[in-house]
């Protein structure tokens, strides 16, 4: 399984995958992602953070690749890693352009 951490209207903030390993630190992990978003600005109360399934994460994936500044080049060439960190770094310059007022 993996973990997320999105905005409230769905946009990926973050993923770490696995983890799942062990029970006993299973929300704590979730409490990681939940601190980067806080500490990259977003408020407790914009995000949710959750384990997904492999399914689910294919389809927050496949979003990735519709977000409206993702050329055509950029689709093509990318891997899905660096797709995720491309849409963790649009996500977090929207988030700043809308907190400067842009």
């Amino acid at each position: 399984m993996n973990r997320v951490c999105v905005t409230k209207n769905g946009k990926l903030i973050e993923m770490q995958g696995g983890g799942d390993d062990r029970e006993d630190l299973m929300e704590m992990r979730l409490g990681t992602l939940k601190q980067n978003a806080i500490n990259a600005g977003y408020a407790e109360d914009e995000i949710d953070v959750k384990w997904v399934t492999d399914e689910e994460w294919t389809e927050i994936q496949a979003n990735i690749y519709h977000h409206p500044h993702a050329t055509t080049e950029i689709k093509e060439n990318l891997t899905s890693g660096e797709a995720e960190l491309l849409g963790e770094k649009i996500k977090l310059l929207e988030k700043r352009i809308e907190q400067l007022g842009g």
